[in-house]
This record gives C-alpha cells, structure tokens and sequence, in this order.
C-alpha cells in the first residue's frame, strides 16, 4: 500500500520502478537471455478505482431474475485474466479511497492463501507473478485486520514539497537556459513568501497543500 496525500508521488513511485524493471528486461533479451532465465520480469500493469463502482459491479453480483443470473465483477474478471498470464509480473493498482465496503473482501486475497472467494462459488487463486498495489491518501477507517495483511510505504508530501514539481515544469518551457534560471528566480523570490502568508495568516475551509497551491 502507497499511502500519502495527493502529488505526494505515488503513482510516480510504482511507474518508475515498472519502467526500470521493463529496461532491465529488455536489456536481458537482447543479450540474448531466455526470457525465463531472466533475472529482472517485464512487468504489464491494470488500474482501477474501486470507489468509482459499486461493489457488486467490483466483484459480481446476482441479478433478480429467476432463476437468478450471475454477472462478473470487473475487479474479478481483470484477476482472472492477468492470473492466466504467466509471461511478465503482472501488477494490480487500487487506486481510490480503502472503506469498509470494498476492502474486507479482499482480506482473503491479502492472506497467505491468496484466494478471492466470489458469492457465487468461484475462486481465484493469485498465482506468484500477481502483485496487488494500493494508492490511497489514508487509512482512517481500514480495519487492523486489513492493515496487518500489507506492506506499507508512506510518502509525505511535505518532505518532497514543490520544488520538484517547479524544476519539472520549468526544465520543460521551450527557451534559453537565461530564461529558465530567470524563472526559477521569481519562483524562489515570491513563493516561499506566499506560502509563508497561506499558512500563518490564512484559515483555509479546504485544506490544500503547498505543491497543489504552487
């Protein structure tokens, strides 16, 4: 689980390390290395918000029908078929807030059994090259139950603060190298004063951080 706020760089932590393991892999194969004696697997990547859906189209549901229908949750099916592919890594990112609604579902899986029970029978088993990744802001109202079934990495927001976000943007503004740095000197003049002001001196209704205000 990657937890952190908003622009703390989650996704840019889990897309960096895919990236890394693919060149590596690829460097692998050109050197003519039998895609199963490698020591780095490339690695194939699904993303889905599990808030964005209702939990009986994430895991599958049946219908009132009769007799009663069954219908594939869309968390289910990707599983299913990822789990069939035995030739990379592959990962499986939650992306969107842990509630109690979704995430005790997935305690089963979180175990040392790996298996996702569905309510009409079916299991599936996640085989080893199938890793699940978390992005989420926190774990408020996650149960000591499913927090002691992850790995946790933090990433504050604070600690990377904005200037990482600035170098970026300004590194990628056509222009001379005259221009930039006089960009990087406003930024330095005017911001931390700004923000300075934002922090003591504002009451903010809506909490926004410092990289997302800049």
């Amino acid at each position: 689980m990657l937890v952190g706020a908003t622009m703390s760089g989650k996704t840019t932590a889990w897309e960096i390390l895919c990236d890394a393991l693919n060149i590596l892999n690829a460097d692998e194969k050109e050197k003519g290395i039998k895609p199963e004696d490698c020591k780095y697997q490339s690695v194939k990547w699904e993303s889905i918000n599990p808030k964005s859906i209702s939990t009986n189209e994430l895991y599958g549901f049946f219908d009132d029908a009769n007799p009663p229908q069954w219908h594939d949750g869309i968390l289910s099916s990707i599983l299913k078929r990822i789990c069939q592919d035995k030739n990379h890594n592959q990962w499986m990112i939650l992306d969107g807030p842990v509630d109690t609604l979704w995430i005790e579902s997935m305690n089963s899986v979180l175990d040392d059994s790996k298996l996702l029970t569905l309510n009409n029978g079916d299991r599936i088993g996640l085989s080893s090259n199938v890793r699940l990744l978390f992005e989420v802001e926190n774990l408020s109202v996650a149960s000591p139950a499913t927090v002691s079934r992850a790995g946790m990495i933090y990433l504050d927001i604070d600690e990377l603060g904005w200037r990482p976000s600035v170098t970026q943007w300004i590194a990628a503004k056509p222009g001379t190298d005259e221009y930039r740095e006089f960009l990087t000197e406003l930024f330095e003049k005017y911001v931390p004063k700004v923000l300075k002001v934002k922090k003591t001196s504002c009451k903010e209704l809506v909490e926004t951080s410092e990289t997302a205000c800049v």
